[in-house]
């Protein structure tokens, strides 16, 4: 099973998370809250102990929130320094419900697959409805 890691500004990962286990019960994710004055060496070591910790040997999947913000860059330099000790990890940017929704509950997928599932589940999951 595929370890789901989740990098956000703070509260976000936990209210994703909380959300999740509100809709499927409990589930097992790891999840870093950024706080706006994280100091980036220590998000980096918080987050690749994370990905050590929810690596099962299946990979693992972070999701981060925003492409370009502090979570989701220092997620994707520790997801390469996973990479590069042997890990299997792969990064998702624009986490929202409907992706975690889908990727836990298809985490028995390869990792290259769980991650395009969870891109396709964060764009079915957004519609706009006129009444």
């Amino acid at each position: 099973m595929v370890g789901v890691v989740l990098v956000a500004h703070a509260p976000l990962a936990t209210a994703l998370a909380a959300c999740a286990r509100h809709v499927l019960g409990d589930v097992a994710l790891a999840c870093v809250d950024v706080e706006a004055d994280a100091s980036p060496e220590a998000l980096f070591e918080d987050i690749l102990g994370c990905i050590a910790a929810e690596d099962r040997g299946d990979g693992v999947l972070v999701l981060a929130d925003l492409v370009g913000a502090t979570p989701f860059n220092v997620a994707l330099r520790a997801a390469q320094a996973a990479v590069e000790a042997g890990r299997r990890c792969e990064i998702l940017a624009g986490a929202n419900v409907p992706m975690l929704l889908r990727v836990l509950n298809y985490r028995t997928r390869p990792l290259s697959d769980l991650a395009e599932c969870g891109a396709a589940g964060a764009t079915h999951g957004v519609a706009v409805f006129k009444p």
